[in-house]
């Protein structure tokens, strides 16, 4: 199956000669093509192009007084109709639509408030270019922003609205963009909120009712779906919800894809794997990733991503989602964003230590130390030299110093970086570091929550898949992600979320008797830090040795190469005992100078357009 064609628009601000819209639609000054199943929507003066799944399409209808089976784009014409340009404020789901206005000759583009669905735009004089991924947009010759290439090698998105190329921005989540007489005008249109408390059913039943219409919700379109399931508990929370209401219904078995790694066994998920599939109604497709080569096949995967992206687990990916569209499988369900959407409640650490509760925040510092390998006690100075102000915090702070210093020491720390100083300067990194506050640092869960869902990393990570997904011709859908999910998931106190050392404990109480106890009592994730290290060692060695030894390698302006150079050295001396930063750096650095030698493809021109549909006014 092929993936749908991407939205493209391009309009100019003044009345410039019709547009060879090569089975699109165009008009003096104006083009749309692409969107949701190639479809252009006409309806009278109204011309939308839209990639959309709207959530509240029936609820839509009754207040438009339109047909409930509406395509998604007529129903938006139909809601532009009624609400004007803040129309996308009353839209549910995943969407990103452009819509021209011919006799105001206005063009509004706009983007679901979680940023599940890209959207990008270039000025081009008094014209507007848009389009669903950055290297459709890229001017010939076009540089790289140095912006782009700091933050990509440093491992964090602090740009909500830059991308590789300079001149193409995207449309930040939950935006939206008018375009008229020349002028261009952002604005917010929606926000994630907490939602309020409602009395009546307890939190985990609550939370079970509403994932479990949000599976409903993405797997009831009639297309062949398919759930990705590791032996987490987000996919097996996915994966069993809609077994059962499969089962339910009298439907054969559920599909589901799964990779699994043989050793060591601290990556082995066989065991959380098998308790899932041994509660019966799957037909699953696990295939045995050992050995596998990071870079192979890696320019392709550049090319359909837009350039490097910071997700170094899609090379394994890729060959599970190839095997869920060979046998058929149109839509896949994807746990992501389980953790973020539900939350670990660490922030309730700096709720106690805001109260001096020092003992009850060490009892709950269990979680994440499991967690994430960290010292409880190093987690605790953390959260005490966040309390400025309190001496009892700095006491603590003090106290612990030496434990710190102890841990570092063990763990042989990487560097924190192996950008180049020039880069650092050119890119204006530390000060655009010191102007991004990080989540743990807003305060208490309630706000340390809504940090992480605002953070810039969302919306990106939604851009690489669609990419990732798209060039599989594979669509991928969110469970978690449902607003409702999500807004009740903030709402909750951070006792809902942590206690007694068990992160996200509303999930697993909500999770009860639908996925195995093994699962609800898993407190691990797998790491693939060793599976991508040892993949660089074997396969790729001679190629990274020189990316990071050769002076006319793309990377001297970016990487300090000697640094970059002895940390790969100590990689490669043992990779199953390096630190997961120190593989990420080079990891990335490897990946960047990949692309450049490459010469920085790109998916490159935008979708061609599909012929026009013509939809009665």
């Amino acid at each position: 199956m092929a993936a749908s064609p991407a939205i493209s628009a391009m309009v100019a601000g003044d009345d410039r000669p019709a547009l060879p819209a090569g089975g699109g639609w165009s008009a003096p000054g104006v083009m749309l093509a692409g969107g949701d199943g190639g479809a252009v929507m006409l309806d009278g003066d109204i011309v939308v192009v839209a990639d959309a799944r709207l959530d509240n399409r029936a609820g839509l209808a009754a207040q438009l007084g339109t047909p409930a089976g509406l395509p998604a784009a007529a129903v938006i014409a139909a809601a532009y109709r009624r609400w004007g340009r803040d129309c996308a404020a009353r839209l549910e789901g995943a969407y990103a639509f452009a819509l021209w206005d011919a006799r105001a000759r206005r063009l509004v583009c706009a983007r679901d408030v979680a940023g599940v669905r890209p959207l990008v735009y270039r000025m081009e004089g008094r014209a507007l270019h848009v389009a669903q991924s950055a290297g459709a947009l890229r001017e010939a010759g076009a540089a790289l922003r140095s912006e782009a290439i700091a933050d990509f090698l440093y491992g964090r998105v602090l740009d909500a609205g830059g991308t590789w190329f300079a001149g193409v921005e995207r449309l930040p989540a939950g935006h939206t963009l008018v375009f008229e007489s020349g002028a261009l005008r952002i604005h917010r249109h929606a926000a994630l909120a907490p939602a309020a408390p409602e009395h009546g059913e307890p939190p985990p039943q609550t939370l079970r009712a509403l994932l479990d219409a949000a599976v409903a919700r993405r797997a009831g379109d009639g297309e062949q779906v398919g759930v990705l399931l590791s032996g987490g508990l987000d996919s097996s929370s996915i994966a069993c919800l809609l077994r059962d209401r499969r089962r339910a219904a009298g439907a054969p078995p559920l599909p589901v894809f799964s990779m699994m790694f043989r050793e060591p066994a601290r990556s082995n998920e066989r065991t959380h794997l098998d308790a899932v599939l041994a509660t019966g109604g799957f037909a699953p497709t696990v295939l045995k990733l050992d050995g596998y080569a990071p870079f192979g096949g890696f320019e392709s995967l550049l090319a359909a991503t837009d350039g490097p992206v910071l997700a170094p687990n899609l090379a394994c990916m890729r060959q599970v989602v190839a095997a869920a569209a060979d046998r058929g499988i149109s839509v896949l369900l994807d746990g992501h964003g389980g953790d973020e959407v539900v939350s670990h409640g660490y922030g309730l650490l700096d709720e106690l230590a805001a109260r001096g509760r020092w003992l009850a925040l060490l009892r709950e510092a269990r979680g994440a130390a499991d967690n994430y390998g960290r010292s409880r006690w190093v987690l605790t100075r953390r959260v005490a030299l966040r309390q400025h102000g309190r001496i009892d915090a700095a006491v603590i702070a003090r106290l612990l110093a030496p434990l710190e210093r102890e841990s570092a020491t063990a763990a042989g720390r990487a560097p924190r970086h192996i950008l180049s100083r020039d880069l650092i300067e050119t890119a204006r990194l530390r000060e655009r570091l010191a102007a991004f506050a990080a989540p743990e640092a807003a305060g208490g869960e309630a706000a340390q929550h809504a940090a992480v869902l605002a953070d810039p990393l969302q919306p990106y990570g939604f851009e690489v898949h669609a990419a990732f997904y798209g060039a599989m011709g594979v669509a991928a859908r969110y469970p978690f992600w449902d607003r409702q999910v999500v807004q009740f998931c903030l709402g909750l106190p951070a006792r809902e979320k942590l206690s007694r050392g068990w992160s996200r404990l509303v999930l697993r109480r909500a999770m009860a008797g639908v996925v195995p106890d093994s699962i609800l009592h898993r407190r691990d994730k797998i790491d693939f830090t060793v599976h991508l290290a040892r993949g660089m060692v074997r396969h790729h060695h001679d190629r990274i040795s020189a990316l990071l030894a050769s002076p006319a390698s793309p990377l001297a302006p970016y990487v300090d190469t000697a640094k970059a150079a002895a940390l790969y050295a100590a990689i490669t001396a043992d990779p199953d005992l390096a630190e997961g930063r120190a593989v990420q750096m080079i990891w990335r650095a490897a990946a960047l100078g990949i692309w450049l030698e490459s010469g920085c493809p790109t998916s490159a021109a935008a979708a061609a357009p599909a012929p026009p549909l013509e939809v009665p006014a």
